[in-house]
């Protein structure tokens, strides 16, 4: 081989390598684009810090930068843009993550924009994206859409919200112990307080008690609504 040939393979080397390396930067500066021009809120949770990064889409619909919220703190800033009533989304998110055993995250809340005063509805999903050194979910990886301008008609976004509701209400269902069940479940079959005792053969106080607990469990304000919420869920059949 020449010496005309041998110096030659090394810039044949790095002409290869600077054209692989920009292929790689448009390929890099493609899913980039992507990312923050895709309509919908995405973004990474610490389950400690909240949120610690956002695509640009999150930062124009609900007014915050990404300098800001890290200024002002991320969990700070999710309880900011999140309807008070809607706070609980959020914390189901962080404790569903805690304990965490292979079932994403879905929800559906309220956020306004900086400068608004109105609420949106928005539907978010969370998957585990970063673990620590002892494997334990650290990080989520977010999608938010803003349903309001995407349901083309009033019906379609009651539909949506109510389909929530009965899944929250499942949830709330599946949170009661067994002995819980089985009173709520013969509280929508209509059997009084007594009757349910000597079904149990358990005294009235103790069913009293589980009633009142249920109750508490639920969030419901009276026996009707929790009689609702349960035949929504499937018992007193």
């Amino acid at each position: 081989m020449s010496e005309k040939q041998t110096s030659a393979l090394p810039f044949a080397k790095i002409a290869e390598l600077e054209k692989q390396l920009e292929e790689l930067k448009q390929k890099c500066d493609f899913l980039e684009k992507v990312i923050h021009e895709v309509p919908a809120n995405i973004y990474i949770s610490d389950l400690e810090q909240g949120l610690i990064w956002c695509n640009k889409t999150n930062e124009e619909s609900l007014g915050y930068t990404l300098d800001e919220i890290r200024e002002m703190g991320g969990l700070e800033y999710m309880y900011k843009i999140v309807h008070p009533d809607d706070h609980t989304v959020p914390d189901n998110s962080i404790t569903h993550y805690q304990n965490f055993e292979g079932a994403e995250f879905g929800g559906v809340f309220r956020a306004k924009h900086k400068n608004e005063n109105d609420y949106r509805w928005f539907i978010g999903w969370a998957k585990a994206f970063n673990t620590n050194s002892e494997n334990q979910v650290k990080e989520l990886l977010c999608v938010d859409v803003d349903m309001s301008p995407r349901m083309n008609t009033e019906a379609q976004l009651v539909e949506a919200l109510r389909e929530n509701l009965k899944q929250k209400n499942r949830l709330l269902i599946n949170g009661l112990r067994k002995r819980e069940l089985e009173i709520l479940d013969l509280v929508c079959k209509g059997l009084s307080t007594k009757a349910i005792a000597d079904k149990l053969f358990i005294s009235p106080n103790t069913v009293s008690t589980h009633r009142k607990n249920i109750q508490h469990k639920l969030g419901t304000a009276n026996v009707a609504d929790m009689v609702s919420l349960g035949k929504e869920a499937g018992l007193g059949k």
